[in-house]
């Protein structure tokens, strides 16, 4: 996916296709690091006990092969293939009386996502990054709503993390647009409930740990399919990627990279005082809320009636009324009144009034007394 016109204030991975990136140029991996001892470089700073660091005597990673399968303001991420230690048979061993096992100091995905900083002035971002992740990773279940983050290579100053190769929110909605309306109905109906409940039920897991998001949107929810607690076989769950723009309340944490990205953005963060345009509990819900109206109305709920044009965006998001703005395509307009109690569960986010917008643990709630039915 190229660049959208709306302005970013943090990273948005960006999906680039197998054959290459999106710009048409050949991306040549980089590196793959070399085992040495901790680089002494100032910029990346010794890692203190808030900042979780990639074990790599354990298991690495190769880069040489690797492929780019995002970019944004911050970085790239690279798709790495695993590269596990040798495997040793038993010195000297006493004759058995079954054949020896060969054995292996750890087990782990085969894969992993590594991010790159693209600009010098990203380290700073990766910092703290890697200390709200290394919060959150410390909190028991956390990989079920945050895709497992391994830790900082202090070699190469990378984000390594485990791979997700099911697509992002943004992707599904890109195969639904190539459906008929009833296949995309159909589908949505076996999609939505699940992972509305995903992605709420991860909202209040972040913020009762104190951390605000700072840039939900459909790019920065991953899927795959795996277990759930509580269903018998595998379904198609969500979970929250890039905490580039994030930041942990009650710290020292940095809101400057803080901005989201326009067409998911609360009415408040467009406004000049600081005490209003800096993201809260809040606008992750509001945020939260227009990823899931977009996976319904099939984009931004602005689309029909800004048509590009970033003034008019501005201006309707203002407003606080994305589902008025979003019936302005008729074929919208149907998607939504077959679709109802989808429309609820969105409406209840998007609240103009902060004030009166549900906190993630009330939006559990509400989703665990209605049944999203169509």
């Amino acid at each position: 996916m190229t660049e959208k016109s709306s302005p970013r204030a943090s990273l948005e991975l960006t999906p680039i296709e197998s054959n290459g990136p999106a710009n048409g140029d050949t991306a040549s991996p980089p590196v793959t690091p070399v085992k040495t001892k901790e680089l002494s470089d100032p910029a990346r700073g010794d890692l203190g006990a808030d900042s979780m660091s990639f074990d790599f005597s354990k298991i690495d990673y190769e880069l040489a092969r690797a492929r780019c399968i995002g970019q944004g303001l911050w970085s790239k991420v690279w798709l790495a293939d695993a590269k596990h230690p040798e495997r040793r048979r038993p010195a000297l061993p006493t004759p058995p009386s079954s054949p020896p096992k060969w054995t292996s100091s750890t087990t782990a995905s085969s894969l992993f996502a590594v991010k790159k900083a693209a600009r010098p002035d990203a380290a700073e971002v990766f910092k703290q990054e890697t200390k709200v992740l290394t919060h959150l990773m410390r909190i028991d279940d956390a990989s079920q709503y945050v895709v497992t983050f391994h830790g900082l290579d202090s070699r190469n100053s990378a984000l390594v993390f485990e791979a997700v190769i099911g697509g992002s929110f943004e992707g599904l909605n890109n195969r639904l647009k190539q459906m008929t309306e009833v296949s995309r109905h159909l589908e949505l109906v076996n999609l939505f409930p699940g992972l509305a409940s995903d992605l709420v039920s991860g909202l209040e897991f972040l913020h009762d740990a104190g951390v605000v998001h700072a840039d939900i949107k459909p790019a920065n929810i991953l899927l795959d399919i795996s277990d759930h607690i509580s269903l018998p076989k595998p379904v198609v769950r969500a979970r929250y990627i890039d905490f580039s723009a994030a930041f942990r309340l009650d710290s020292d944490d940095s809101t400057e990279n803080s901005g989201g990205t326009w067409d998911y953005m609360a009415p408040e963060q467009l406004r000049l005082q600081k005490d209003l345009n800096t993201p809260t509990f809040a606008s992750d819900v509001w945020s939260l809320g227009i990823s899931l109206l977009s996976l319904l109305v099939g984009d931004s709920p602005y689309t029909a009636a800004c048509s590009g044009n970033l003034f008019m965006l501005r201006e309707a998001i203002k407003t606080g009324d994305p589902l008025s703005f979003a019936r302005v395509s008729p074929s919208v307009q149907k998607r939504m009144s077959a679709a109802q109690d989808f429309v609820d569960c969105c409406r209840l986010a998007l609240q103009k009034d902060r004030q009166r917008r549900p906190t993630a643990s009330a939006w559990k709630a509400w989703l665990g007394n209605h049944d999203l039915l169509v």
